[in-house]
């Protein structure tokens, strides 16, 4: 997200002890999400995984019983190297625009051993300019450059003292995520000793209990600085602050139940959101999945009895969330209405029910104490919706503009490099960007329902109909001129406060190198906002496909999650 005001920086450090395997990257990157969602631009500092750095030494120690100093600093940063990279993977997949920078490319400096140094220089404007065309940064912890180059670890534990380091060089928030939610008078693992929580946690006393979960080295810099830190596990909507105000336990904290869940549609999205929920067994319990195909999904792996291919089967479920990924209005507006009335909370991907329906649910919802969410029906995991909502909070909207269909930017593409629009849909078909039936897309339909439903956010309107510009051969001709003066054709949809009213259109426009919508490709997608007082704001991320609707989907999921366990009401469907 960018505006004319650089938005609040958070650090958020990912140790080994939640990254414990590569099947935990998913978790870090809804952490990562969240943040990003919320207006954040993240620095995401990680550690080796699981128990990688214990593996290289001893590597190490299988070819000498004192390794030299440098190179095993060398050998044992490739950890952490590694995790970044795999992490900024993990980020792409979602749709989230990250990079992974080196010490060396900010320039974090060190000095003292070359296993055990201190930082002391970091480029703060260079960061500043990556974040402004990133913005989640992926950091390796652990390591830096002395002045001469060369790799220096920070000790154990020293991804902690990265995290607070450029936390403090930032003037930003700082997030040590562990696998417990918070530092305890003594390991949480001891039931029989009923350990309470810290909710605060004064500098001293965090050096004389939190020694195994927070580096020394980071809480004393904390204290130098007279800077605070939060130590919180991931999706926990509370944390322990360390600071130098006074030691605070914290009150009782109930364990929520799981959640028990239905989903609509085990399709590219549904299935994404049904391997995502089951992948989080203390939070979720997935009940019932409606298909068309009931072999087709057992050959999937999802079980039996969990599968359903009628509708009345599924009303008789009682879950306290419903997730409907279904296409188009029928089957989805009839359940969602159903299931709201009795009070249970949804989450929506589904741009048409939302688009043509989602005033109305929303309203039942309201009378019922549901929550409906579709933040996923528009933008896939580029946060649209929340950013009109932010953007509102500061001045009102006068125009929004926005790229929302990837079929249309990868058809236009290549077009313009002199394929035939009939091979270029082929293509996109072939990739997974278009469906066996490209009419939505190609049409300009897809593009308006996501228009109506940002809207109805930005001005509070209802739209009735959205003129619309097909793409047709005519504009496969003005793409190949655009590309030959520099410019690239983009379906862009278009709303405008004027006369009163809201003027809207879904066509195709050059745009110019300087323009966000100019380097969008395949499913990205990015939403530009105007403010009555002069300001922008411009968010981006994919658009489609499994991985970043799922992302979105479950950032939904895991805000009511949140919202459970601090206490909010959770209104379970009556039996």
């Amino acid at each position: 997200m960018s505006q004319e005001e650089s938005p609040p920086v958070i650090v958020l450090k990912f140790g080994s002890s939640v990254l414990r395997s590569i099947d935990d990257l998913p978790n870090v990157v809804h952490e990562i999400y969240r943040w990003y969602r919320e207006g954040h631009q993240v620095i995401a500092v990680v550690s080796a995984i699981g128990n990688t750095t214990e593996s290289l030494l001893d590597q190490a120690r299988t070819l000498s019983v004192t390794p030299e100093a440098f190179a095993l600093a060398e050998l044992l940063a490739t950890g952490e190297r590694t995790s970044a990279a795999l992490l900024s993977v993990a980020l792409d997949r979602a749709g989230i625009p990250a990079r992974a920078v080196s010490p060396s490319e900010i320039g974090l400096e060190v000095e003292g051993t070359p296993l055990n140094s201190q930082p002391v220089a970091v480029h703060i404007l260079h960061v500043r300019e990556l974040l402004e065309a990133y913005p989640v940064l992926v950091v390796p912890g652990f390591f830096g450059i002395n002045a001469e180059g060369r790799t220096h670890c920070l000790g154990r534990g020293g991804s902690d003292l990265t995290a607070v380091f450029l936390a403090v060089a930032l003037r930003a928030r700082c997030r040590l995520l562990k696998d417990v939610d918070g530092v305890y008078e003594c390991d949480p693992a001891n039931a029989s000793a009923h350990p309470r929580r810290f909710e605060q946690l004064h500098y001293d006393d965090a050096l004389a209990v939190a020694g195994k979960l927070i580096q020394p080295k980071a809480v004393a810099y904390l204290r130098e600085q007279q800077i605070c830190a939060e130590v919180a596990a991931l999706a926990h909507p509370y944390q322990t602050l360390i600071h130098g105000g006074r030691t605070m336990t914290a009150g009782a904290t109930s364990t929520a139940p799981r959640v028990d869940v239905v989903v609509l549609g085990c399709g590219t999205v549904g299935f994404g959101v049904y391997q995502r929920l089951r992948a989080q067994p203390a939070h979720f319990r997935v009940i019932g999945v409606l298909v068309r195909n009931r072999v087709k999904h057992e050959e999937a792996g999802v079980p039996e009895d969990l599968l359903h291919t009628r509708i009345d089967s599924m009303r008789a479920l009682k879950p306290a969330l419903v997730i409907d990924a279904l296409p188009g209005i029928g089957v989805s507006a009839d359940l969602l209405t159903h299931f709201l009335r009795r009070g249970v909370h949804v989450v929506s991907a589904n741009k048409t029910v939302i688009a043509e329906y989602g005033a109305g649910l929303t309203s039942l919802a309201s009378e019922s104490s549901a929550t409906l969410r579709y933040s996923a029906a528009v933008g896939g995991s580029a946060p649209m919706l929340e950013a009109v909502a932010a953007a509102k909070v500061s001045s009102s909207i006068t125009q929004i503009a926005a790229v929302l269909n990837g079929t249309c930017n990868y058809v236009l593409d290549a077009c313009a490099d002199g394929t035939t629009l009939r091979e270029a849909i082929a293509e996109a078909q072939r990739l997974g960007f278009a469906e066996s039936d490209p009419s939505e897309d190609l049409s300009g339909r897809d593009a308006a329902r996501k228009l109506q439903i940002l809207v109805r956010h930005a001005f509070g309107t209802d739209l009735s109909a959205v003129p619309i510009q097909v793409l047709n051969e005519s504009v496969v001709q003005a793409a190949r001129e655009a590309a030959m003066n520099g410019k690239r054709l983009r379906q862009v949809a278009r709303a405008e406060r004027r006369n009163g009213g809201v003027a809207v259109s879904v066509g195709f426009e050059p745009t110019y190198a300087d323009s966000p919508f100019h380097t969008l490709s395949g499913e990205w997608n990015a939403l530009i906002i105007t403010l009555a007082n002069g300001e922008t704001v411009t968010v981006r991320g994919r658009g489609a496909g499994r991985w970043p609707t799922a992302e979105a989907v479950m950032a939904d999921v895991f805000d009511l999650v949140r919202a459970r366990r601090i206490g909010a009401e959770w209104k379970i469907s009556p039996g």
